[in-house]
């Protein structure tokens, strides 16, 4: 089944989603988000994480940017830079905004409400695992994608850290394992900052940039994202 979002038809070509927090938006430069396919709001990383700043955070991206955007409330245990009770309730306020939703599969309780959100508004859902210590093995990451896509999920993210060449390696091989399975994927660190170019070529749906300062370990500019595929001749 082939996936859409907003108008991007998903594995034609290699997207490129930039990070955004709430205290980008009022004074971007909207040339910055140029290379950039999509557009990912890092709500834990607002500096109000009210129900209505949230909601109206994504209706400005929305009606100024006219980008896909991606709502992501991060767990804290999974990268989030702060502890959120109401995670569900912040989804819920940018639904109505958003066309891809964020969320771990290990998300316990909340998993099932934001798949009826997602439902609801006919939204992606996006199933992620982060691992910032260690690249598990493939074994382990098949089942992280079985899991992901038997409790639903649309597309299956996986991100772990790459201490060396062979988990580099060894999260590639996963990708391209998987290729035909909707997911993302990319290693993060310094050893595994080549899969921000390479796992798209080998099946992961997008990479990731920043737009105006990072947002995890190994990240590129979006800018950069896009310089390489223009060089590499696959955008």
């Amino acid at each position: 089944m082939k996936l859409y979002i907003g108008n991007f038809r998903l594995g034609e070509v290699p997207l490129i989603t930039g990070v955004l927090t709430d205290s980008d938006i009022p004074d971007i430069n909207q040339d910055l988000l140029i290379p950039a396919d999509l557009i990912e709001l890092r709500i834990d990383m607002f500096d109000d994480v009210s129900a209505e700043h949230v909601g109206n955070a994504f209706k400005i991206c929305r009606n100024n940017f006219k980008k896909p955007l991606i709502a992501t409330v991060r767990d804290i245990k999974e990268g989030g830079q702060r502890e959120i009770k109401d995670r569900l309730g912040l989804y819920s306020a940018a639904a109505p905004f958003s066309d891809a939703i964020d969320v771990e599969i290990d998300s316990g309780d909340i998993w099932e409400g934001v798949k009826m959100l997602c439902s609801t508004h006919k939204r992606l859902l996006i199933g992620s695992y982060h691992n910032f210590h260690a690249t598990p093995d493939g074994k382990f990451l098949d089942d992280i994608v079985s899991k992901g896509k038997d409790i639903g999920a649309d597309i299956v993210k996986v991100a772990t850290m790459a201490k060396d060449r062979e988990d580099l390696i060894s999260l590639l091989t996963f990708t391209l394992r998987h290729r035909d399975n909707g997911i993302i994927t990319m290693s993060m660190g310094d050893k595994g900052l080549p899969s921000r170019v390479f796992s798209p070529l080998l099946g992961s749906l997008m990479t990731y940039g920043y737009i105006s300062h990072p947002s995890a370990p190994g990240q590129l500019s979006v800018n950069e994202l896009m310089y390489i595929f223009k060089k590499l001749n696959i955008r």
